[in-house]
């Protein structure tokens, strides 16, 4: 299975480290234009991206689930700044739908 993950220098460097292929980006946004052009490509079936990255490419990642699409999947991780209120709420929705059932959040 192929995999690549597109993040900042520091993120990068960690993951390159533990053997996977790794592109640092200067940017969020930079690396959210490197994104694009990976899914297009299609070579690889798993992307590592941080939160942040994650909330530039979020249409072509719904994009990618209504079209019912098993690959990409993306691995989305906290960044040194830490996990961001968005993501959470994302996955909360996607939870309710997978389930049918509203979950509680305190």
């Amino acid at each position: 299975m192929s995999m690549i993950m597109i993040g900042n220098k520091y993120l990068a460097s960690g993951f390159r480290l533990i053997g996977i292929d790794s592109i640092d980006m200067p940017s969020d946004d930079a690396a959210a234009d490197k994104v694009k052009t990976v899914i297009s490509e299609g070579k690889h079936e798993i992307i590592i991206i941080s939160e942040r990255v994650a909330s530039k490419v979020k249409a072509q990642r719904q994009s990618l689930i209504k079209a019912r699409k098993p690959y990409p999947l993306f691995v989305i991780v906290p960044d040194f700044e830490g996990p961001i209120d968005e993501r959470i709420g994302e996955l909360y929705k996607l939870v309710n739908q997978a389930t049918g059932v509203k979950l509680k959040l305190k």
